[in-house]
């Protein structure tokens, strides 16, 4: 089965004489070729010896990697983030070795769930179901059979499998969170490097918001107005289907026109985000 490809076809059909958001194939040429003048970015990651462990980090992280605003963009309790996500889950594992049970996976989420706790971040509740979700399905032997066979099967078959054992991943029509965890995992470790040009990108916030200020994309006076007023979005509307799909087929061609993977050319515009002063449209939502 081959997810991005219906992610690609589902996003065809919504853009489909959209209402809300056009995309400007003249301006993503012209972004293209500008990108064709730098080197591909190289994204930062936390770097961890064990190849399992590191894998297993990764899973745990795109488990929960989203939402992370309250009221609007600017607004971060306690500077929640994914870098601050990220320092919070790389503590709470830190005594934990892969394989070991003096402190098990189990203590590490428990531990990593009362970090998030305690730095008030939002949609707790929806956090712990899919780091409990991690628990009951055995992400240990997951990871094992996943770093086995990472060279066997192409990426499509490891994401089928993915969200399969874990609905939480499977409920976003885009599957965001799904692809960032393959993509992870190629910054991480260079995997899947040939596999990332069938990859959709992981439409999230940060890429549209760029896609917008670079005028790949162009919204309407009402979706703007929307967006730039602070108004909540809502999950499945029209307006915000149609600024995730513009999102990947937008970001699909640039992949197409610079020769860049999914991973570079999504690194390229989530790396500018503090550069741009405009905000992103709000949306409450665990898909990201």
């Amino acid at each position: 089965m081959n997810l991005s490809e219906s992610v690609y076809e589902i996003s065809k059909n919504i853009m489909e004489d959209s209402s809300y958001v056009t995309l400007n194939y003249e301006q993503i040429e012209r972004i293209a070729d500008q990108m064709k003048q730098e080197p591909a970015p190289s994204f930062p990651v936390p770097q961890v010896n064990d190849v399992h462990k590191g894998t297993l980090l990764e899973l745990v992280a795109a488990s929960i990697n989203y939402c992370y605003w309250y009221g609007k963009s600017t607004v971060r309790p306690h500077n929640a983030g994914s870098t601050k996500m990220y320092d919070l889950l790389m503590a709470s594992f830190e005594k934990y070795t892969f394989g070991y049970t003096e402190y098990s996976f189990e203590d590490a989420i428990e531990t990593f769930k009362i970090a998030l706790s305690q730095n008030r971040f939002p949609l707790l509740e929806e956090r712990f179901r899919h780091l409990n979700e991690l628990i009951e399905k055995d992400a240990i032997q997951y990871i094992i059979k996943l770093v086995d066979q990472k060279d066997k099967y192409p990426i499509q078959e490891h994401m089928t499998a993915l969200i399969s054992l874990y609905p939480g991943f499977a409920s976003d029509i885009f599957l965001k969170r799904a692809s960032l965890f393959f993509i992870q995992l190629f910054r991480r470790f260079g995997w899947f490097k040939d596999d990332l040009k069938t990859l959709h990108v992981p439409a999230d916030y940060q890429v549209p918001k760029m896609l917008n200020d670079f005028k790949c994309t162009e919204y309407n006076f009402s979706l703007q107005t929307s967006i730039e007023s602070s108004i909540l979005i809502h999950k499945g509307s029209l307006a915000e289907c149609e600024i995730r799909a513009a999102t990947i087929l937008a970001i699909k061609k640039l992949c197409e026109l610079t020769g860049w993977n999914v991973a570079e050319v999504d690194g390229y515009f989530f790396l500018k985000r503090y550069e741009s002063t405009s905000p992103f449209h709000l949306t409450i939502t665990t898909d990201y």
